[in-house]
């Protein structure tokens, strides 16, 4: 039976009030600041918009995170590095949205932000062992592990920003999923939970501009900081990569299988292209609130299973995932061939 600490509702209701306040009233800011300087992201053969949208929505999602971070917490040093590590990620994310960067240099800049996350004692420690107990890593392996994780996370919010909403919704959901399980009394972690509180207030507060159809886009800016934000905050206590790997189990999947699609095909696995599974369920015929309110349901339906099971169950959940992901992608792969010979 699952049981609860105190859960502390002033703290939580006010950090996730503040950040979704300050992003709801500094994103059409951003829009107008993206707009005079000519910050677009402009329609091409792999993009879904016709029509040049901002494509700095980070700042309005930094803003929120940042300001609620210090309010709420203060000065306290045991958030310098998630703010520092944060600001650093979002920076780089920002120069991407403005001058395209190298993405070579992208992920290396990736890389030494994880780093520098692990320098201030962002790891992850040890893992939960199936037949019990727990698995302690070597300072080596923990190293190697944390930041394949951030990678992971980092990218997987890039990748599944294709949608007008959907990396942001997705975000919320599982930034909501992990406060909830901050609060277990087997974890017991208030202030993680607070911090997944400020994530989920600035993602809503930013949905409001972001969904279809949207106004502005968050850009590198902000997938960076969303999936740095995820990487930090699942791994701050135990238990919670599982569950962040159940929640997120069909973008990780999704941006995994795009990857080795491509590198099979011989082609930069940095390359976009539009073959993702939210693109062939959009050109099997699907519209986008649709596509976007699917993996919406699903993120919440496997985010309820992994709060609610244990290790064997979440890695038979993940199982069952890869066997859908599976099925969606060949019956999407046939309905848009069927859309495509009625054209």
């Amino acid at each position: 039976m699952i049981h609860f600490i105190p859960i502390p509702w002033t703290l939580l209701l006010s950090a996730f009030g503040i950040a979704f306040v300050i992003v709801l009233v500094a994103t059409p800011r951003v829009i107008s600041l993206a707009k005079k300087y000519h910050l677009f992201d402009l329609p091409s053969a792999r993009r879904i918009h016709i029509s040049p949208i901002p494509r700095v929505g980070g700042i309005a999602l930094f803003l929120g995170f940042i300001v609620t971070l210090f309010a709420v917490f203060g000065f306290d040093p045991r958030i310098f590095g998630v703010a520092l590590c944060g600001t650093l990620i979002f920076l780089l994310g920002l120069l991407d949205d403005i001058y395209n960067l190298n993405p070579v240099l992208k992920f290396t800049g990736q890389i030494f932000v994880a780093a520098l996350a692990i320098f201030f004692g962002i790891t992850i420690g040890n893992i939960t062992n199936p037949f019990g107990g727990i698995i302690l890593l070597s300072p080596l392996l923990d190293i190697i592990l944390t930041i394949i994780w951030m990678l992971l996370m980092i990218n997987t919010v890039n990748f599944l920003d294709g949608l007008d909403g959907l990396a942001t919704g997705v975000t919320a959901i599982a930034a909501g999923v992990l406060a909830i399980l901050s609060l277990f009394s087997i974890v017991d972690q208030p202030s993680t939970a607070t911090l997944a509180a400020i994530l989920c207030g600035s993602c809503l507060g930013f949905l409001y501009f972001n969904w279809h159809p949207a106004k502005i886009f968050m850009g590198d800016s902000g997938s960076h900081l969303l999936g740095f934000l995820l990487a930090t905050i699942s791994i701050i206590s135990g238990g919670k990569i599982a569950t962040a790997v159940l929640a997120l189990g069909l973008p990780v999947l999704d941006m995994l299988w795009s990857v080795i699609r491509r590198i099979k095909e011989g082609k930069s696995p940095f390359v976009a292209d539009k073959l993702h599974l939210h693109h062939l369920l959009l050109s099997a015929g699907l519209s986008q609130p649709t596509v976007v309110l699917v993996f919406y349901g699903l993120t919440i339906g496997f985010g309820v299973v992994a709060l609610l099971s244990g290790t064997w169950m979440k890695l038979f959940g993940l199982l069952v995932l890869i066997i859908a992901l599976t099925g969606i992608i060949r019956l999407a792969l046939y309905f848009r061939l069927q859309q495509r010979q009625k054209g």
